[in-house]
């Protein structure tokens, strides 16, 4: 069993400036007042993200590995070991996603860091890498092939002049964009610091530029109609063998904020989204991450893709959107589900052959979720834990049904009685 492993829980580090350090606080070293709600959020995905490490697995700022307490209560007795082969290290940092700061985090440790090198990291993380897969694999949509363009940093410096290039290529788009678009940071994640416009105009002011220019440019999409988001998951050993985790519907605001995971898994823990885009999904994954390879990353990483209508009636998938080279929640996700699967197994009687619907979110759905007693031919796995630190109102959770009609019925019926004892009280 390995130990000895230090976590560096770096969320939103691609962000730049600012993001560098980890989002884990030791207990007794908050901010006075209470934890703003991104923090609480962070230190949340942290434990969970922490449970999928052997027992001897530390965060930063702890001397000590994490008390059985900050184990999810819904999978019962701590497994000690890690969830997949390829985090079984020993005496090692491994970040969230790999930054310089992370790396000079582990040498102050003593530590090597896992995983690849923060300049290759930075190479393929960026999002004008995994659109130069998407055109050289001819894996994106016709339809977009006018619209896209990459923006580098010294292209957003002088705001007037972005302005002006920036509305000369929305001239050029199709009608069917109604000239709505967005820029979006090439080192960016859940939708922050995005600047938009309408009607081929530019809405913001300099300061969206100037942030977008330091965070190293950024990329000018439409704002599209989404009809779904997904996610693969994979990982991707030093000898470039390439592992495909599973993949999943993402959820997402329209903001781009994250909301969850759902899909559907089987007896012997295989995650997949259980959309018709599936296997178009798979294919882009595994195609981008072996271009990743080929530029030296290993480590987790995970593909972001969606399916957008464009034209009334006119559906198209767009596979690879986004190449996270970092873990990702998707793969918490999964791997919670495979620290479930045995009660999985039991409680929904999931044998050879058979798939189960589920539903993983930070926080708890509109009307809450139901307590494990009280759901109705459905699985409920509690994800908080015991931590002094973490807010109550943080709930995450693994809801799971036999089918995704048991699943959105239990969901729903957990709305209409939150709405029915809301009208009672007024």
């Amino acid at each position: 069993m390995a130990g000895d492993v230090l976590l560096i829980p770096n969320f939103g580090a691609e962000e730049g400036a600012g993001w560098g350090e980890p989002a884990y606080r030791p207990v007794g070293e908050t901010a006075k007042g209470s934890q703003p709600p991104r923090e609480i959020v962070q230190r949340v995905a942290t434990r969970l993200w922490q449970s999928l490490f052997a027992s001897g697995s530390r965060c930063l700022g702890e001397s000590e590995p994490s008390a059985d307490a900050f184990w999810p209560r819904g999978l019962g007795v701590r497994n000690p070991h890690a969830i997949f082969s390829w985090l079984d290290v020993r005496d090692c940092a491994v970040a969230w996603l790999n930054t310089p700061a992370a790396r000079q985090f582990a040498r102050e440790s003593e530590c090597r860091l896992f995983g690849a090198d923060p300049e290759v990291v930075r190479e393929v993380h960026d999002k004008a890498f995994a659109h130069r897969v998407a055109v050289e694999e001819r894996m994106f949509p016709a339809c977009l092939t006018p619209c896209i363009g990459v923006l580098e940093s010294d292209d957003l410096r002088d705001s007037d002049a972005a302005i002006r290039g920036i509305e000369a290529k929305l001239a050029q788009w199709p009608g069917w964009t109604a000239g709505r678009f967005t820029l979006k940071p090439r080192f960016g994640t859940s939708g922050r610091g995005r600047v938009a416009g309408n009607a081929g105009r530019v809405a913001e002011a300099s300061g969206g530029f100037a942030r977008l220019a330091e965070s190293g440019g950024a990329m000018l999409e439409p704002w599209l109609k989404r009809t779904c988001d997904l996610s693969a998951q994979l990982w991707i050993g030093s000898d470039r063998k390439i592992v495909l985790l599973g993949t999943t519907e993402l959820l997402v605001k329209g903001s781009g904020l994250y909301r969850g995971h759902r899909g559907f898994i089987d007896s012997k823990g295989r995650v997949t989204s259980g959309n018709r885009y599936d296997e178009a999904l798979r294919e882009a994954a595994v195609a981008v991450a072996q271009a990743a390879a080929a530029a030296g990353y290993h480590g987790p990483c995970g593909v972001d893709a969606f399916a957008f209508e464009w034209e009334p009636g006119r559906i198209e998938l767009r596979p690879i959107v986004e190449f996270n080279a970092r873990f990702t929640l998707g793969i918490i996700a999964i791997g919670l589900l495979r620290r479930a699967l045995a009660e999985i197994r039991r409680k929904l009687s999931l044998d050879p052959g058979g798939l189960r619907a589920f539903l993983f979110q930070l926080d708890a759905p509109s009307g809450g979720w139901p307590e494990p007693a009280d759901a109705q031919g459905a699985l409920m796995i509690p994800l908080s834990a015991e931590d002094p630190g973490a807010a109550a109102c943080i709930e995450p959770g693994l809801l799971l049904a036999h089918s995704r009609e048991a699943l959105d019925a239990e969901l729903a019926m957990r709305r209409a009685s939150t709405a029915t004892a809301s009208d009672r009280l007024h």
